[in-house]
């Protein structure tokens, strides 16, 4: 598992880097995002999909399906589509979060005053978490080691 305190990123330093991938040739900036795309597939679609078998009982093998790496500069995965998945009528973006199976009394807040309410049954809360926590850190060495190598050929004058 990731070391959490491994990799720390000032948001605001990250997006100042994003902005200085804009200056990317157009080629470059594809070069990028097929790496980026490459890394999503190889190490944060298994975490993801391992997580969701982990923690989604029956619900797993249609949720799995719905993974799938997203075209960006940076590495990206969605979970879930709106087409009809189930049988009630369900898609893959009402069960991909995690939920308490029954009736379950909400914390009061502003958008509850601490009703109950019944949650979907079978998908356990914390799969995201617990997929991030094996990707996070390999999959950013990975994207980092992605740029400096683009960068390092555009600064060699290679004709992008």
């Amino acid at each position: 598992m990731a070391n959490k305190e491994a990799i720390s990123v000032d948001p605001s330093e990250f997006a100042s880097i994003l902005g200085s991938l804009k200056a990317l040739p157009k080629s470059a900036s594809d070069d990028l995002r097929q790496t980026a795309i490459q890394i999503s597939d190889a190490i944060m679609v298994p975490s993801i999909k391992s997580a969701i078998s982990q923690h989604a009982g029956s619900y797993a093998p249609k949720l799995n399906q719905s993974v799938k790496a997203g075209r960006d500069r940076i590495p990206k995965v969605t979970v879930g589509s709106k087409s009809i998945t189930f049988s009630g009528g369900a898609s893959t973006n009402f069960i991909r979060f995690g939920t308490i199976k029954g009736v379950y009394l909400s914390q009061p807040s502003f958008a509850s005053n601490g009703q109950y309410q019944t949650w979907a049954q079978g998908v356990r809360p914390g799969w995201t978490d617990t997929a991030s926590n094996y990707y996070t850190e390999p999959a950013f060495l990975a994207w980092e080691k992605g740029v400096e190598d683009i960068t390092d050929k555009w600064n060699r004058g290679v004709d992008y």
